[in-house]
């Protein structure tokens, strides 16, 4: 089904590393970040220096090592060094509570967790709570009586013996998001991240030593994984990285400052960078954006006004795809100078998706399906979930959870996640076709929507709006945004209610959280009790 230019032969990481150390790509950087470069010879020298701490705090072959720290170096150094000496690496959020590390840390029976300084705290609280059994590291100056990472790492060798093992052997696992349900840990071995380096990032996007990838999407997240660590150091490649939060103005800056040959975000971080692209001279903008071959975009359907609205100002193109965590990344993408607008695009290479009814049917084309992805990357299992890995793995292949339908160009189209999609009026609605319709108004920023119960209990769709910066809410642009959406869609699938937001719950890399939405819904204050649903 597929095919590669070598089979992985055992550890992964010095098959990132092949075409880097031996040659002129060694002292050239691999991460340009806000204290200065590091080359892909000192990554490689950090990652040693990891394994050999890891082995002296009595790190074995197969045991975790949990991570919870920013983006940069050690992120790069932590991930790679564990699983160079043969343990299981676990990146996780930064952005979680305490509540969150506890059950992270003792679902995976961790043996050392390495920590960002300002996370410590909060596991120390958990720690409190219930006494955690993995050796704790701290990663800055304010440990909270914990170990100094970086005091135990500074006079460690930089270089280790690889740990020889099978491409199938377990590698790393990353939690799913536990939206319905408490977060699953995703197991993935060393050869799915050679076929993502090899099916999608090379004969897919042809990354190479050229390309300068700007990536706001954090490492620990599946997507910002991908392109700021493995299939940046396959290629060789340079990555722009910054540990602080995403903002378009500041990712506006890292862009007019390094010009980028590939830009990677979600679509409300694209929407916010338009935003802010209208007040920047166009010679700018050519300039900033002369390099750029394409962009990429996922975690969210994009909206084909963004894309559009992209293509005007910037002149290159958003290649909207879908990944999950379960199959590592991307498996469907538009294509360079073949970009379907509304469209995630076609199949990568290597890969096969199925489009099934909820008794595994294969749907006709057109109609509506779940989507089940096969192909080499997909994960193993669950961890210590076998009914739920039941449900959803099977055959090397995945039930992603999402809704989509093809046309008869074999490109695939968005639909909703299955619990974010509505019926009204007894019909399917998706809430990503009113959205998408929505984003085509001028004066929106970003938008969600969900289904809501009417005073008949009839199920309506109710938008969320945010409006862009100096756009006043009022009756008169609300009636002037639904008369958008009756000019273009059936007319129930026009917003019942229309609610002008300043934000959107989000989680930490971007989606965005209907489910929260539908729980602001359910709330209604009643003498100090919350009893029923509240109507905006």
């Amino acid at each position: 089904m597929y095919s590669y230019s070598t089979p992985l032969q055992g550890n992964i990481v010095d098959y990132l590393f092949e075409h880097s150390l031996g040659s002129g790509l060694r002292t050239r950087a691999f991460l340009t970040t806000p204290d200065g470069d590091v080359t892909f010879e000192q990554t490689y020298a950090r990652i040693c220096q990891v394994g050999n701490l890891l082995k002296a705090l009595g790190v074995q072959p197969g045991d975790r090592v949990l991570f919870s720290v920013l983006d940069g170096s050690d992120f790069v150094g932590l991930f790679l060094g564990g699983i160079k000496v043969g343990a299981v690496s676990l990146p996780i959020n930064t952005f979680l509570t305490t509540q969150d590390y506890g059950y992270y840390l003792r679902d995976s029976a961790a043996k050392v967790a390495v920590v960002d300084q300002s996370i410590a705290p909060l596991i120390l609280e958990a720690h409190k709570a219930q006494p955690l059994s993995a050796r704790i590291l701290v990663i800055g100056p304010n440990t909270y009586g914990f170990e100094s990472f970086e005091d135990a790492v500074r006079d460690q060798p930089s270089s280790v013996t690889t740990h020889a093992c099978a491409p199938d052997d377990v590698a790393f696992w990353l939690y799913s998001s536990g939206s319905t349900g408490a977060p699953k840990g995703v197991v993935h071995t060393h050869a799915h991240l050679q076929a993502s380096c090899e099916l999608f990032g090379r004969n897919t996007l042809n990354l190479s030593s050229d390309d300068v990838v700007i990536c706001p999407p954090k490492m620990f997240f599946a997507y910002g994984l991908g392109f700021q660590v493995y299939m940046a150091l396959r290629a060789g490649a340079r990555v722009i990285t910054d540990p602080s939060p995403a903002r378009p103005a500041q990712i506006l800056e890292l862009i007019m400052k390094h010009h980028p040959t590939l830009l990677v975000a979600v679509p409300t971080l694209f929407a916010g960078l338009l935003d802010k692209l209208r007040n920047v001279d166009k010679d700018d903008i050519a300039q900033a954006f002369s390099r750029l071959r394409f962009c990429v975009s996922g975690g969210e359907v994009l909206a084909p006004s963004v894309i559009q609205g992209w293509k005007d100002v910037t002149g290159s193109d958003i290649l909207d795809g879908v990944g999950t965590t379960e199959m590592t990344h991307m498996f469907v993408i538009n294509r360079p100078e073949h970009v379907v607008p509304g469209s995630c695009g076609q199949v990568v290479d290597g890969y096969t998706v199925r489009l099934v009814d909820d008794d595994w049917k294969d749907v006709p084309q057109g109609e509506i399906g779940n989507m089940f992805a096969i192909g080499p990357s997909a994960a193993q299992q669950y961890w210590n979930k076998p009914e739920k890995t039941a449900s959803t793995m099977r055959g090397g292949g995945v039930l992603t959870g999402d809704k989509f339908y093809q046309d008869k160009n074999g490109n695939y189209f968005y639909v909703g996640r299955n619990d974010d999609m509505l019926r009204a009026g007894g019909i399917w609605v998706s809430p990503a076709e009113i959205e998408s319709t929505l984003l085509e108004h001028p004066d929106i920023s970003e938008c969600a929507v969900i289904g809501v119960e009417d005073d008949s209990r009839l199920v309506k769709p109710k938008a969320y709006v945010v409006l862009r910066s100096e756009v006043v809410a009022g009756p008169e642009l609300e009636e002037a945004i639904r008369q958008v959406v009756r000019s273009r869609l059936a007319h129930y699938k026009c917003p019942r209610w229309i609610q002008f937001v300043d934000s959107l719950p989000k989680t930490a890399t971007g989606k965005i959280q209907r489910f929260k939405l539908r729980q602001m819904e359910q709330r209604v204050v009643v003498d100090g009790d919350v009893v029923v649903r509240q109507r905006a």
